[in-house]
């Protein structure tokens, strides 16, 4: 008889986990108190023009303003948008914080110029860049222009973008403080003005490689709007498909009807290299800082990205999905059933490497590095992420210490949730059925609809308990229990729901 191991130790080492990783996301990094007291020498704010600081400060934000619009920020954390600004450090006077922070989501040197308003906990400046503001010339579809600021220090983690917009167009629940609204064009009108450069090229600051791509992705971009209106209809929309397999939502659904039609453990399969790729491509994301084609050149935006692109996620994240389902369906089976699953595999993959270049959104090397980068994971996968080893809760373990390593060490919220995810899944493997389990079409289907249902729900409720909250970490620890509550779910609630509907086990 083989002895079942304490499950009490896995709760430990989570536990000792936990805490390690949500420290390490509520520390104020070494090198930002660094830089701020470098900054403190050179303000140039004087000391006495100001109201003495009142002492339950948490906060200060800087207000930028070009003639009738002002700096505005998309924050990843909330998904809204807000003036720059931040945490006050214990040793900084609120204005070497609005300074700091300005700098540090938007890419822009300021300087303080005065106190506008002490608004609840946090002090509100006015503010002034040294130098002209880069600011594409062509507006998006809610006339915001973009703000030239893939340089910025929290570009991509903590800042979608950055955009120079009115705040009269502000949509409702569109600003994070909901209460300074009412504010915020009183703040512009006694801001002095800062210079703006318009621009619509800056290939010039690419480096060799993307400059020789640009008017490649400019010609077949001109050759797709050159068609004729049927034709490039067509092309739109096949364009939108091959997206698809990218997108988190579709990955989602896919990995539900997995669930439902071939059950837990092929579903684990996919969601254990779901997560692996999403982890390696944000990673080499925010380490290696290459922009999108459409930040040099505003006109190539075709579609919405934010962030950085190499390598371009969507088609690592399509090579591995459609990879690993290909190596379940086809690659066991009969060799031509091998050979055409792996002609629509390439397709597949190359249509959505294709569809990132026309949306402007990635560069051709970004997309063949990441099906390159996928091939190598793939294989990875194909040797660890076996049916006989994804039921063990060994290598569940190791994918959720290395999320939550990563979680704590690059700060971003995409490695917290894939943290939130890997604990969730791991949690839920003592509910995977002992046997293979037979269920009617229409029982399939059952189970499916009931799956979709409770993750509408956790999705639904971890939504609005996190927009009903201005404060980043708490809304930073709700989604994750969102992500925490869906991968859950997924693993125990369709486990139940199988045994519940399936067929009766045979008397023998």
């Amino acid at each position: 008889m083989i002895r079942q191991r304490d499950p009490y130790q896995y709760v430990l080492v989570l536990f000792v986990l936990t805490l390690f990783v949500f420290g390490g996301l509520l520390m104020p990094r070494v090198a930002g108190a660094t830089e701020a007291e470098a900054m403190t020498e050179n303000i140039s704010l004087q000391p006495s023009s100001l109201p003495e600081q009142p002492t339950d400060l948490v906060g200060a934000a800087c207000v930028i303003r070009h003639g009738k619009k002002m700096i505005m920020v998309s924050e990843v954390i909330s998904q809204k948008l807000s003036i720059p600004g931040g945490y006050i450090d214990n040793r900084d006077p609120a204005s070497v914080t609005a300074q700091r922070e300005a700098k540090e989501e938007t890419g822009l040197d300021v300087d303080v110029v005065q106190l506008l308003q002490y608004r609840e906990r946090a002090a509100i400046f006015a503010c002034v860049t040294k130098q002209p503001i880069l600011v594409a010339e062509r507006p998006d579809n809610f006339q915001r222009h973009d703000v030239a600021s893939w340089h910025a220090q929290h570009f991509g983690s903590e800042i979608k973008k950055v955009y120079l917009m009115s705040p009269l167009v502000l949509a409702d629940g569109e600003y994070r403080y909901s209460g300074d609204l009412e504010y915020l064009y009183q703040w512009m009108q006694a801001t002095p003005e800062s210079d703006v450069v318009f621009f619509t090229d800056l290939s010039a600051h690419a480096n060799r490689l993307h400059q020789a791509e640009l008017p490649v992705i400019q010609a077949f971009q001109a050759w797709g709007k050159a068609l004729p209106e049927a034709a490039r209809t067509i092309l739109e929309s096949l364009m939108w498909l091959m997206n698809l397999p990218g997108e988190y939502w579709f990955v989602f659904l896919l990995i539900v009807a997995v669930a439902s039609l071939q059950g837990p453990v092929a579903m684990l399969q996919l969601v254990a290299a779901a997560v692996m790729a999403i982890l390696l491509s944000t990673w080499l994301k925010d380490v290696l800082h290459s922009p999108r084609p459409f930040y040099l050149i505003p006109d190539l935006q075709n579609g919405e990205a934010y962030g950085y692109g190499f390598p371009s996620g969507h088609t690592l994240l399509a090579t591995v999905i459609w990879g690993m389902l290909w190596l379940r369906f086809c690659a066991t089976r009969s060799w031509h059933r091998a050979k055409a699953g792996l002609l629509f595999l390439v397709v597949l993959v190359l249509g959505q490497a294709m569809a990132r270049v026309w949306y402007g959104v990635h560069f051709i090397s970004d997309t063949l590095a990441a099906i390159l980068i996928g091939i190598l994971l793939l294989v990875a996968c194909s040797r660890l992420i076996t049916p006989e080893t994804i039921r063990g809760k060994a290598i569940w373990l190791g994918i959720t210490v290395l999320t939550g390593i990563a979680a704590g060490m690059t700060q971003l919220p995409q490695h917290t949730y894939l943290f939130a995810v890997s604990l969730g899944v791991f949690l839920g493997l003592d509910a995977l059925p002992k046997r293979a389990l037979n269920l009617s079409v229409t029982r399939h289907f059952l189970v499916a609809t009931c799956l979709l249902l409770g993750a509408g729900g956790i999705a639904y409720g971890s939504m609005k308990l996190a927009n009903a909250s201005s404060v980043s970490p708490i809304i930073l620890s709700l989604r994750a229990v969102g992500a925490f509550l869906l991968a859950l779910w997924l693993v125990a609630g369709s486990s139940v729901l199988l045994r519940l509907l399936a067929e009766p086990e045979p008397k023998q």
